[in-house]
C-alpha cells in the first residue's frame, strides 16, 4: 500500500463517517452509546489522541500504539494511541493530538500532517471526551519514548491490521471477570476499550477510502 495514495484517498473521503455502528464492535459490554452533545454541555475533561500513519523501512504502512507506565489512575499500564488532555495553549483539538503525539513517541511536531478527524467517543471512567484524528509522518521515524509517559512503543502493520478481527478475552474487573471484545496483539496482550473502539471505527474509513 503506497502511503501517497493512501493520504490522498483519505483527504478524498467525505462520506459519513462511520461512527458509533462500528466504534461498538469493540465497545466494553458495559458502555452504551451517549449522546456526545449532551456529554459536552457537561463540561468533561477533553483530550485527543493520533493514528500517526507512516512508511517504515521495508515501506510498509504502520501506526504507532504506546504502552502507558505504572501510575496511580484509570489508564495505568494500558495500551493506547499516542495523545493527551487539551491544555489551555492548545488553540485546536488536532493540535493537541499533534503535541502530545510528539512529546510521547518523540518525533518531529512539524512535520506531523493532520488528515481527518474521526468521531468523537466519551470514556465515562475517567469523564474524558476524545477527539481522534488520523494523521500522516513523511519519513521513517525515529520513536523516542517519553520516559515519563511511556514504557514501549508498538508499531502496528496497517494491512495485517486491517485484516484483524476483533477476538474476546477475559478481563478482571476488581474480582469480577467479564468478557471483553479487542484485538490480540500476541503473547496475550489485548488493544481494548476506548482505543479498539477508536481504532475500529478507523479501520472502516480506511477501507472505505481504498475503495472509492
Amino acid at each position: 500500500m503506497n502511503i501517497e495514495i493512501l493520504k490522498e484517498l483519505i483527504l478524498q473521503n467525505n462520506d459519513p463517517l462511520p461512527g458509533w455502528d462500528y466504534q461498538k464492535k469493540a465497545s466494553p459490554p458495559y458502555r452504551g452509546k451517549y449522546d456526545i452533545e449532551a456529554i459536552k454541555r457537561t463540561n468533561p475533561k477533553v483530550a485527543s489522541v493520533m493514528i500517526m500513519l507512516y512508511e517504515n523501512e521495508e515501506k510498509e504502512v504502520e501506526f504507532p500504539i504506546i504502552l502507558r507506565v505504572i501510575y496511580n489512575g484509570i489508564h495505568s499500564n494500558q495500551l493506547s494511541l499516542p495523545g493527551g488532555q487539551f491544555e489551555e495553549f492548545d488553540v485546536t483539538m488536532d493540535q493537541t493530538a499533534v503535541r502530545e503525539t510528539s512529546e510521547e513517541v518523540g518525533v518531529d511536531e512539524m512535520q506531523i500532517e493532520v488528515l481527518k478527524q474521526l468521531t468523537e467517543l466519551y470514556v465515562p471512567p475517567s469523564n474524558f471526551l476524545i477527539y481522534p484524528f488520523i494523521g500522516y509522518y513523511p519519513q521513517v521515524p525515529e520513536f523516542v519514548p517519553s520516559e515519563e509517559e511511556v514504557q514501549h512503543i508498538i508499531p502496528i502493520n496497517l494491512e495485517a491490521f486491517l485484516e484483524a478481527e476483533i477476538s474476546s478475552f477475559e478481563y478482571d474487573f476488581s474480582g469480577n471477570i467479564v468478557e471483553m471484545p479487542g484485538y490480540d496483539i500476541g503473547e496475550n496482550v489485548y488493544l481494548w476499550g476506548a482505543t479498539a473502539m477508536i481504532l475500529e471505527e478507523f479501520k472502516e474509513f480506511i477501507k472505505k477510502s481504498i475503495t472509492l
